[in-house]
């Protein structure tokens, strides 16, 4: 592997784990934040039952997804041909 695939490679995997990061925490606390409203649930059991799994399964989501979208933005520079066999939109 040369430096500008370890490049490629590195940067594809900041950008889309840290917006896949920030986007489902946004969302995770919005949607908590309302179920905390509208059931009247406290902090910590809305935390530890919405919160924490909603978090971990919007995560996984958006790293399945915001490649191709990133890439079609512009945010990623180099196509995925470019990194070889094992990294496939």
């Amino acid at each position: 592997m040369n430096l500008r695939r370890l490049c490629a490679v590195i940067q594809t995997c900041l950008v889309v784990g840290g917006a896949a990061i920030v986007g489902a925490v946004f969302w995770a606390m919005a949607i908590t934040g309302f179920c905390r409203i509208a059931f009247g649930l406290d902090e910590d059991r809305a935390m530890l039952y919405i919160f924490a799994p909603l978090c971990v399964a919007t995560t996984v989501s958006l790293i399945r997804l915001l490649p191709k979208r990133l890439r079609r933005a512009g945010m990623l520079s180099d196509e995925p041909e470019k990194f070889g066999p094992w990294f496939k939109p």
